[in-house]
């Protein structure tokens, strides 16, 4: 057999392996993407899940179209929960959970069956003051009156951050917060305080605010007593910060973790295990994304306020947060409630 014919033969059978490996490269992108959202629908974490999947598909191998759908439960453990031990590890199946969800394992949340630090975090939309807000006509007009009468206030449930916020005020300050849980999201607890249900609602974030209820401050509906996140927002400078009125440096430690959710906002998550090139895929097509001015555009006509944190940022502080001194962990697990 001539050389000749020998280099032909092997650049036919090179060939023929390319011809058959392209279809089956192609099929290993997924045509959907399902993004599961840890809470109701028409909330804020819900809004944007939908504004992104209207344009992260673009971005990514193949343009997969992109589904949302709402898992609420526990603050969005139950969500956290089936990312971490149900969903396929192959990038077609996200979620869209709570900030502070991340502490729930260390705290021995017995309900969050998940390790935050093998999620695969692909980034946030921004980061977020919360808030304390209290239905004006309580004629609870600030923090020392949190202290001397007893308020209802509204949480989708343990491990959320509306109830972490309420639980550690009680803790740390005496207030007489009642916590009502089981609120399926934001705008339960909204509809839930418009009709004097409820009082109050502890864990709201600032800009949330402008996008669910902008008539609540247009018409003077709520007092805004305290802002829970590592600095104080510019809009807001008369408003303390909640390490302006904690006392000793042990609970500011602790509270420094149950902040963290202020700067890991509206988190997009895959499972563990995914491979590192997927994740790399992801969250390279999630900053794209928000970035693209059709998405900004709609976003700033949602009021959704957009200033993306790195997925690779949130690995590195999940990791960091993970192995706090157990003293800290333990008086921000007492704090919590949990």
């Amino acid at each position: 057999m001539t050389m000749l014919k020998v280099l032909g033969q092997t650049l036919a059978a090179g060939c023929m392996a390319l011809a058959v490996a392209a279809p089956a490269q192609a099929q290993s992108q997924p045509r959907e993407i399902a993004i599961n959202v840890g809470f109701g629908a028409g909330g804020v974490y819900h809004t944007m899940a939908m504004t992104l999947s209207r344009h992260m598909g673009r971005y990514l191998p193949g343009n997969p179209t992109i589904v949302v759908r709402t898992m609420p439960g526990a603050g969005s453990i139950l969500a956290a929960n089936h990312i971490a031990n149900v969903a396929p590890k192959d990038g077609s199946m996200l979620a869209v959970i709570g900030g502070g969800t991340i502490l729930e394992p260390l705290f021995r949340n017995a309900e969050a069956k998940f390790d935050p630090a093998k999620l695969n975090w692909i980034g946030s939309t921004s980061s977020e003051t919360y808030t304390c807000v209290v239905w004006k006509e309580t004629g609870v007009t600030k923090l020392q009156d949190m202290i001397e009468r007893p308020l209802n206030a509204g949480s989708t449930g343990r491990g959320s951050r509306t109830n972490t916020y309420g639980a550690a005020l009680n803790e740390l300050l005496g207030t007489k917060i009642k916590l009502v849980q089981g609120y399926r999201g934001m705008n339960d607890i909204h509809l839930a305080m418009e009709r004097r249900e409820l009082d109050a609602v502890c864990g709201w974030g600032y800009s949330s605010i402008f996008s669910q209820k902008p008539d609540w401050l247009k018409d003077d509906k709520i007092n805004i007593l305290l802002q829970f996140a590592r600095e104080k927002h510019p809009d807001l400078p008369h408003v303390p910060l909640i390490f302006d009125v904690l006392k000793t440096e042990r609970d500011k430690a602790a509270m420094q973790l149950l902040v963290l959710d202020s700067y890991v906002a509206w988190p997009l998550v895959a499972p563990p295990g995914v491979p590192a090139e997927t994740i790399a895929t992801l969250r390279k097509a999630y900053i794209a994304a928000l970035a693209d001015p059709t998405l900004l555009a709609e976003a700033k006509q949602l009021q959704l306020g957009i200033a993306p944190v790195a997925g690779e940022d949130i690995q590195k502080v999940v990791q960091e947060v993970m192995a706090s001194p157990a003293e800290v962990i333990e008086n921000a697990r007492k704090l919590s409630g949990l």
